[in-house]
């Protein structure tokens, strides 16, 4: 578990107006659930001191360790649960126990120590050394590239009583690999396609039967063929949760039961408009059955417009105001939404640790060029 921190600030949770847009679901807040209320609080703040931009990719809760990638060194970095680096590490190479393909994620080896890293065509198992003790090479039917390095956890899991890992080659939360459009073998009748490392083959899950997946949110103008799944992994319980940039329903999965499906849960959104962009942008799977979503509200052109007149940098995706977390709690939704923290990115590292807390990078308040980044952890807390 995370180790217990000292209480280092609150942060204030408004109740949000009711707003209702002309896409937005028309139901009472006396329809919502009225469940346990749960709020945000800062409870801990970390710094790296490194003047390169870095992304922490995961946490070791055992350990107390993350694990993070140096954009400009291209240096795999693991911090200790302050910040302070333990061992930077360089591994882009021909040699054995490096690689030359552009990364797509990264992250510990949970259950039996080490390191995983993957890119579109070769996923890599590193012991606690830094040294390959497996390295697959696939073929998939759709190819991620991103350029400034890994940027997600590694989408594995396993199945009981098998130590090698199964992952998604090219489904992960957020990227739109379009194989919803794919027609190519199996690729037409399901949604994931994950490597079997005991086969040493790719296979495909998750069948497109409209009746088990979320639903699509319809507005005019929208591409509805083509979503981006949001999604978070239960890797205790074998579980998927699964949602979309459009949509107001999450699918619950067993993935030991060949992606079926559990339960359909449904959340409704405050402020949500398509037309002005507005998308689910993360899913959290906590303990206690308690299921978050991070959403984006989107602006309209003319309000954009507006505020641009008054800060020429301004970016509505870059303004924590404009993001709300929906909680639910066994199914039933908080009445209130939760404000993004002020002092923090939105579209930056939104990274799930245990015991309900969320690290999120602090904006960088400065004039000159920063030294070093920080972060705060929040923890969600409720008022039982």
């Amino acid at each position: 578990m995370l180790k217990k921190k000292h209480i280092t600030g609150v942060f204030i949770i408004m109740a949000m107006p009711v707003l209702i847009s002309c896409n937005t679901s028309s139901k009472s807040e006396e329809e919502m659930g009225i469940g346990t209320t749960y709020y945000l609080e800062k409870v801990d703040s970390i710094r790296i001191a490194r003047e390169n931009r870095v992304t922490i990719l995961d946490y070791h809760p055992i350990e107390d360790r993350f694990l993070a990638y140096d954009q400009i060194t291209e240096e795999f970095l693991v911090l200790d649960g302050k910040g302070e680096l333990l061992e930077a590490v360089y591994r882009i190479g021909e040699g054995p126990n490096e690689y030359n393909s552009s990364l797509l994620a990264a992250s510990f080896n949970q259950e039996a120590g080490g390191y995983f890293l993957q890119s579109s065509g070769e996923f890599l198992w590193y012991n606690p050394d830094w040294e390959v003790e497996e390295r697959a090479r696939f073929t998939p039917s759709v190819f991620i590239r991103f350029y400034s390095g890994p940027r997600f956890k590694v989408p594995y899991f396993r199945f009981e009583d098998e130590l090698k890992p199964y992952f998604f080659t090219n489904f992960f939360s957020g990227v739109n690999n379009a194989v919803r459009g794919m027609n190519e073998g199996n690729a037409s009748d399901n949604l994931i396609e994950f490597y079997n490392s005991n086969k040493e083959s790719l296979e495909w899950g998750l069948a497109k039967d409209p009746g088990s997946l979320p639903q699509i949110m319809e507005d005019p103008g929208t591409d509805q063929e083509k979503p981006t799944q949001v999604f978070a992994l239960d890797r205790a319980a074998n579980r998927l949760y699964l949602t979309y940039d459009r949509s107001n329903t999450i699918g619950v999965y067993d993935m030991d039961q060949d992606f079926g499906l559990q339960e359909m849960l449904h959340f409704e959104h405050r402020r949500f408009s398509a037309i002005n962009n507005a998308k689910n942008k993360a899913l959290f799977n906590f303990e206690d059955d308690l299921v978050g979503v991070l959403y984006f509200e989107g602006l309209s052109e003319a309000a954009t417009g507006a505020r641009k007149a008054n800060d020429p940098e301004y970016f509505p995706f870059k303004d924590p105001g404009l993001y709300h977390f929906i909680l639910l709690q066994d199914g039933v939704q908080q009445k209130e939404e939760i404000v993004f923290p002020a002092g923090c990115g939105p579209h930056s590292e939104v990274l799930s640790l245990p015991g309900k807390r969320f690290l999120l990078r602090d904006k960088y308040r400065g004039e000159d060029e920063p030294t070093y980044s920080t972060y705060s952890v929040y923890e969600l807390k409720s008022d039982i």
